[in-house]
């Protein structure tokens, strides 16, 4: 009955269902956190983000009949995942769960204990564990690399798992009625050095709404240099929702002709990183803002574009104004325009430089490239850029490293693949090889990138991003303790270990009571891994029990932990 109320509730908010007739996966009304195709770290969102009451806990139902193909679990990414197989050719994905139901959770649990791991990412033979639409088969959580509980729920075609935006492929019909809102409007140019073209930020400004249209805030008639390109910052919203949504569509013209545009209605994983190429990543790195850029480099790939036009940069052969529009819809059709003028002034001008061989460092996006030095040597795979880029490097000393500080690339340039980077260390005692890595220094503390070593003595390791990287090391163990004070645990579901690192991270931790291996789940989130008590493994209450935890970081650091309690 529960059930029946709440999707005659949907039907009152105005959320419909495709002509397929599929289910819904909560029984809560529909309010989604974040849409498909968003703008993320590194990639697009694969899914849309499901509200959940901001509790773990909330029931996840099978959106259609069919079968698990794969369970996941994992302290990040995706956390606990569950991935179901629809006979219609398109496979369901339910991500961040708190727990599996029925026999789902004792499969996954079992599979669990037999291999003594926590993590597990297994291909469940097709048919083994079938559902019906509308079953019970897990709780909405927030494990992973989840930051509030929710569904992470994706709608995919199963023959490539490549994920498909589930509101304008027909899946979920939100009601919405709120057009897109344009935050800043962005005007760039191409430079040039040694024939090499760099992005350079010519204004950026705010919009404001008037009338039917968007315009900028101060400016009616933008001078610009040749080539020139837009960048766009923007967000959907929903009713009675504070989240800011992707965009789902784009078009740009000038003088009413089509220049650029995409359309979000599904993107394949291999292409997820290309992201930072469908942004202006340089200003994403320096402002914090995230400007959909109308210019396609040579190495961007992504397959959304359409009505493009010399990639997306604009040449203007006189000095007239001319009239720019550009147009974004949400995934239901909401649209809203932006209007302005640009007109070509020699007042402002590209910058044209020619350098010497020594001062001038070029990577090509296309071909490899390798860079050394004594110490410090740099192998980029082409392909690896987006477009030709400069290079540099540095080195300065840095207190408490066992190497220089070493400058590596631009920050502002992104990377598709990773690069090989090796470093030598500098006075490094024999002792702490095993403790030795590669970090990135940040603003707050350093990251560990690994590394290994290699047959001339160099710390080799593939780091996704340019910046500025040094030898480190780590030789103090993981620190573990028992969150209770109470040694008794007869009327607890859980027990809970603290367990943390001080920089290079946990790499393996696994929990023995009694001397048997226990189900502890890690949360990396929270420096912490529980133990949900199981009468099948506990064998009674009311006894001394042994605990024994085992944790090792990146490093090769360990500690045992050793603590009596009672169940």
């Amino acid at each position: 009955m529960r059930r029946l109320l709440c999707f005659v509730c949907f039907a009152v908010l105005g959320t419909n269902l495709s002509a397929q007739n599929y289910g819904f996966p909560l029984d809560k009304p529909l309010s989604m956190s974040a849409n498909f195709g968003e703008i993320r770290s590194n990639h697009f969102h694969s899914g849309i983000d499901l509200r959940v009451g901001g509790v773990s806990g909330a029931k996840v139902y099978a959106v259609d009949s069919g079968y698990v193909s794969r369970i996941y679990v994992s302290p990040t990414g995706f956390g606990k995942a569950l991935y179901i197989e629809h006979p219609n050719g398109r496979s369901s994905v339910y991500a961040h769960l708190e727990g599996f139901a029925g026999a789902i959770a004792s499969y996954a649990s079992d599979y669990q204990y037999k291999r003594q791991r926590f993590a597990m990412n297994d291909y469940t033979p097709a048919g083994l564990l079938t559902v019906k639409k509308g079953e019970l088969i897990g709780y909405a959580g927030n494990t992973g690399s989840s930051f509030g509980a929710h569904l992470h729920f994706e709608w995919r075609e199963t023959a490539r798992q490549s994920p498909l935006n589930p509101v304008v492929k027909g899946f979920i019909k939100p009601h919405d009625t709120l057009p897109p809102t344009f935050h800043t409007l962005a005007l760039f140019t191409l430079d040039t050095i040694n024939s090499l073209t760099r992005p350079r930020l010519l204004k950026s400004e705010k919009t404001v709404k008037k009338g039917k249209s968007f315009v900028p805030e101060k400016t009616q008639v933008f001078t610009v240099c040749n080539p020139v390109f837009l960048g766009i910052h923007a967000n959907d919203y929903q009713p009675a929702n504070t989240s800011k949504h992707g965009i789902y569509r784009m078009k740009a013209s000038i003088d009413g002709e089509p220049f650029f545009g995409y359309r979000m209605n599904g993107i394949e994983f291999a292409y997820t990183r290309y992201i930072n190429s469908f942004i202006a990543y340089d200003e994403l790195v320096n402002s914090k803002i995230d400007y959909v850029k109308t210019y396609v480099e040579a190495g961007n790939i992504l397959p959304f574009y359409e009505g493009l036009k010399n990639r997306g940069v604009l040449v203007l052969n006189d000095t007239l104004p001319h009239s720019i529009s550009v147009e974004i819809f949400d995934d239901l059709g909401n649209r809203s325009v932006l209007d302005f003028k640009i007109r070509h002034s020699k007042t402002v001008a590209t910058r044209h430089q020619t350098v010497s061989a020594a001062q001038f460092i070029s990577i090509p996006w296309d071909n490899s490239f390798e860079y050394q030095e004594e110490d410090m040597e740099i192998s980029v795979e082409p392909r690896s850029l987006y477009s030709n880029a400069l290079f540099k490097t540095a080195k300065t000393t840095l207190d408490g490293a066992f190497s220089p500080l070493w400058t590596a690339g631009y920050k502002t340039v992104p990377l598709q693949k990773p690069v090989k980077l090796k470093i030598k260390p500098a006075n490094l005692p024999q002792r702490y090889k095993q403790h030795a890595f590669i970090a990135r220094q940040t603003e707050t503390k350093p990251v560990c990138c690994g590394g290994k070593f290699d047959a001339n003595g160099f710390l080799v390791a593939e780091v996704s991003e340019f910046g500025d990287y040094y030898v480190a090391i780590d030789t103090i163990p993981p620190k573990i303790s028992v969150a209770s004070k109470s040694g008794n645990f007869t009327g607890h579901a859980k027990l809970t270990v603290l367990i943390s690192d001080n920089v290079s991270g946990i790499d393996t931790c696994n929990g023995y009571i009694d001397n048997k291996w226990a189900l502890f789940e890690y949360d990396p989130k929270t420096n912490s891994m529980s133990y949900t008590f199981d009468p099948k493994q506990m064998n009674g209450k009311g006894k001394n029990r042994k605990l024994k935890v085992v944790a090792t970081d990146k490093c090769n650091n360990s500690t045992t932990f050793f603590y009596d309690f009672v169940y």
